[in-house]
């Protein structure tokens, strides 16, 4: 990837400190109102990125920015539905990794059945986004544009990898916490 530019370093410094908060810290959008967990950090800065990349390729002339804002649109959406049940379980890795597992953690296991429950849904919405992006490439590709091509493809890859590891990591949280809660949580 290219160096981060100071404007996306001052992003990521802000959302360092809106991840410390209860809420979310949505830097595009405000967090939808039931979500009460926050997600990993490391995602919000990637979230947060991949919004200030689009954004920015968003404003180029030509077919790179129509296809950037249509990516936009289309990121935007699905980031909102993965910060209101996708992401918050990985939050708990860290300690489901320590062998700590408490009560107070049932929240995940009803955010895991949820992205079961709309697998295929949140599937044709990965399908959506690399769609757009892959026809961010060709635009940027037609122009000459290697900055918007690298982004775009990095982008592809990391939605590839929610539906590779991320989901079903939310998946294997909610089975593992369903096993070691005492029932009725």
């Amino acid at each position: 990837m290219h160096p981060r530019s100071p404007k996306i370093l001052a992003l990521l410094a802000f959302a360092a400190a809106a991840w410390m908060v209860p809420s979310y810290g949505a830097l595009s959008q405000p967090a939808p109102a039931a979500a009460a967990h926050p997600i990993p950090q490391s995602l919000i800065f990637e979230h947060a990125e991949t919004m200030e990349r689009l954004s920015i390729l968003a404003k180029r002339p030509g077919q790179v920015g129509v296809e950037a804002r249509k990516a936009l649109e289309v990121f935007k959406r699905h980031a909102a539905r993965e910060q209101e049940f996708i992401l918050p379980p990985l939050t708990l890795l860290p300690l489901l990794a320590d062998g700590k597992v408490t009560p107070d953690m049932a929240w995940a296991v009803a955010m895991a059945d949820r992205v079961n429950a709309e697998r295929e849904q949140i599937f044709q919405e990965h399908t959506e986004v690399t769609e757009v992006l892959n026809a961010l490439v060709v635009a940027a590709t037609r122009a000459h544009d290697n900055d918007a091509k690298e982004f775009a493809e990095a982008a592809a890859g990391d939605s590839l990898n929610d539906v590779e590891i991320l989901e079903p990591t939310v998946l294997l949280i909610g089975d593992y916490l369903r096993g070691k809660l005492p029932a009725g949580h």
